[in-house]
């Protein structure tokens, strides 16, 4: 071999990782850019809207003291814990209480970074706005491939600020929020039939919460109708197993009473095995429990009725069957409702099968083609109307809603007493307060780490401390018990008690200047 010929392959062998490295880079580059390019960047500019919006709700949330420590206290130590590369304990459950011992939601540990930037609760509902914002790009995709891009604006435009979006927001924060856009994807991938990208997806769904392997076992159903025999057993095993495992061996071994706590269905069974058998042999009274409430009546109409009934034509539809009926045959009235997070994870999968059913309906009549838009447009003005008009089912609508001047001057001393308990301390105090305490000293709920406990934070304004369904005290019998336990007050103001425990008062006179300040 000659040595010009030497060179030339020594030449080429490098030019090829070169070629390859420019190709890579050029294809990262493309990607992120690409939610910047002509035919996206409406939807871009929609997504980004949302994700201000819904950050600035959250802030406002928590500088009213409207935020809860459940669930966002809860979180936020978690968050923490995952940022300092410890296990996901949280006192606000209880002292050394593993948050793997209530649900599974391991997916918590990627925000764990943010806290690296600001280790702040805070930062979880900029978290989780940036969440939703970007499930409205699936919704868009899906949507425009069989509308037209107008109609996919519209209809992704009231997808984002729909109610049982914006209830999330207005619950602070929950890992629920992981579950919209990935289960957003999972319906845009199912219908490019890209099925590599549904497993992909459906293994990091798994990682959002146990009840999840109910939602890929009915992601398996609709492969299945496709007739993808193996791969739709191969989801129903994946799901079904993950299930057992997370709910019979993992959660009970990360909790003090080694078991799981939320199978709490005493009409079906005590088992999920009697639960399907409950089912199979009585699919009326099942069907019966569904609409047995005027919660549940309720949000069936608000789930479907802002979708002209539309969904229940579309096997999309099938994602939303696991949490409908878990929630709704669950011994839990807090489940039945509009309120809280629950709803969340059903926004895309309604909005998406509704526009699958009416896309079909639309080519099969040509004489009703003008709902392409209008249907869209009636969604969106649904949307804004009952932001403007019913507060308790749009949160949103407290952005643009002032505050009195009494709630202002009971903010102002909530911020006070909060503002005295020291760095480090020990505390236990009102839910609404906890948030505010989380990042900077040990807190709890009331009668949760009381013999560790230093501080007390009692607000007598509230019906009660809060705790969710773990229990909790009215302001009264809070006092009472605090009291049994040594705590004596030590500043009052605005009916807020902060109180501390004999052994560690202060002089109050200097708490008070200290409040003053």
């Amino acid at each position: 071999m000659s040595v010009v010929s030497e060179q030339a392959v020594r030449s080429t062998a490098r030019q090829v990782p070169s070629g390859r490295l420019q190709l890579l880079r050029k294809e990262l580059l493309h990607q992120v850019s690409r939610p910047f390019a002509p035919d996206l960047r409406w939807i871009t500019v929609l997504a980004f809207a949302a994700a201000v919006f819904y950050s600035t709700f959250s802030f406002q949330r928590f500088s009213r003291f409207q935020s809860a420590g459940y669930d966002l206290g809860i979180f936020d130590q978690v968050v923490r814990q995952y940022s300092q590369l410890a296990a996901p304990y949280s006192q606000i459950k209880g002292a050394g209480f593993n948050i793997l011992g209530d649900h599974f939601h391991p997916i918590l540990a990627t925000l764990a970074p943010l806290y690296w930037l600001w280790d702040d609760p805070r930062m979880l509902g900029i978290a989780m706005a940036v969440l939703l914002a970007v499930s409205v790009f699936p919704v868009y995709f899906f949507t425009r491939s069989r509308l037209g891009w107008l109609p996919g604006l519209l209809v992704s435009a009231g997808y984002l600020f729909w109610w049982p979006i914006q209830g999330l927001v207005g619950f602070d924060f929950h890992e629920i929020a992981f579950g919209v856009p990935l289960v957003a994807w999972i319906i845009h991938a199912l219908d490019q039939r890209k099925y590599r990208t549904v497993v992909m997806i459906c293994l990091a769904l798994l990682m959002v919460r146990e009840d999840m392997g109910f939602m890929v076992m009915a992601v398996a159903l609709i492969v299945l109708l496709r007739r993808q025999w193996r791969l739709g057993i191969v989801l129903t095993a994946l799901g079904l197993t993950a299930y057992l495992a997370v709910t019979g061996v993992v959660i009970p071994h990360f909790n003090a009473h080694q078991t799981f706590g939320y199978w709490q269905y005493s009409d079906l069974g005590p088992t999920l095995g009697a639960a399907v058998l409950f089912i199979l042999a009585h699919p009326l009274k099942t069907l019966a429990l569904l609409f047995n409430n005027e919660s549940k009546q309720l949000l069936w109409a608000a789930l479907f009725a802002p979708v002209g009934l539309l969904p229940l034509g579309s096997a999309y539809a099938l994602l939303a069957a696991p949490i409908l009926l878990s929630r709704l045959l669950s011994d839990r009235p807090g489940t039945w409702g509009t309120g809280f997070q629950y709803n969340a994870v059903l926004a895309p999968i309604l909005v998406m099968a509704a526009v699958d059913v009416l896309a079909k309906l639309i080519r099969r009549h040509e004489a009703i083609d003008c709902l392409r838009t209008i249907a869209p447009a009636l969604f969106l003005a649904g949307v804004f109307i009952g932001t403007a008009l019913a507060p308790s089912l749009f949160p949103l609508h407290q952005l643009f809603m002032p505050l009195s001047s009494s709630a202002t001057t009971h903010i102002d001393a909530q911020q006070r007493i909060v503002s005295m308990v020291p760095d480090g301390a020990f505390v236990e105090a009102d839910d609404r307060l906890v948030p505010h305490l989380t990042n900077r000293t040990s807190v709890g709920m009331i009668g949760r780490q009381s013999d560790q406990a230093q501080w007390a934070i009692v607000d007598l304004t509230q019906d009660n401390t809060g705790g969710g369904g773990d229990g909790n005290y009215s302001p009264s019998t809070a006092l009472k018990f605090l009291a049994s336990k040594g705590f004596r007050e030590t500043y009052r103001e605005n009916n807020i008690l902060l109180l501390q425990k004999s052994q560690y008062a202060q002089d109050s006179e200097s708490l008070a200047t200290a409040a003053k300040n």
